[in-house]
């Protein structure tokens, strides 16, 4: 397995044209992630899902996130992405972030780059759920997933 592994990576870092990026939600749409109206501060929401089962690419490598600040308040906290079906989600990173006082008039993108990619297996479905500092509100982001496939192909 660790052979497995370490091939993927040389291929990843040293064959780069064998890696093809894409984005998930696919097309133009991103995936709302808000506080829950009733969550207390640092209470994690609810999950929602960005892509269901079958979707991506067998393997995958999630590699980042492109994140959209709505100009809701100015809050910092943290996104959870993870995967497997509903009510049995697994994390496989938290992400922190912050919204600014500027960016309360103005909205804010910014990608966070993983500073190692998580291998994903199998094709499950994917979710994100968010915690922040702040009292129940709607303040959240939207995103998208930034992810490698065809590694070595």
């Amino acid at each position: 397995m660790f052979n497995q592994e370490l091939g993927a990576l040389y291929l990843a870092q040293l064959e780069s044209q064998n890696v093809r990026y894409v984005t998930y939600p696919a097309g133009g749409a991103s995936t709302a992630a808000v506080s829950d109206g009733a969550a207390a501060a640092w209470a994690w929401s609810a999950y929602v899902q960005i892509v269901a089962a079958a979707t991506i690419t067998n393997p995958s490598w999630l590699c980042g996130v492109f994140l959209h600040l709505p100009v809701i308040e100015a809050f910092n906290g943290d996104f959870a992405i993870a995967s497997g079906g509903a009510g049995a989600e697994v994390d496989l990173c938290i992400v922190p972030f912050d919204e600014e006082l500027f960016a309360v008039v103005e909205g804010k993108a910014y990608m966070v780059t993983l500073p190692f990619p998580i291998k994903i297996t199998g094709a499950p479905r994917l979710a994100v759920r968010v915690r922040k500092d702040t009292a129940a509100s709607a303040a959240g982001a939207s995103l998208k997933l930034w992810m490698a496939e065809a590694v070595g192909t």
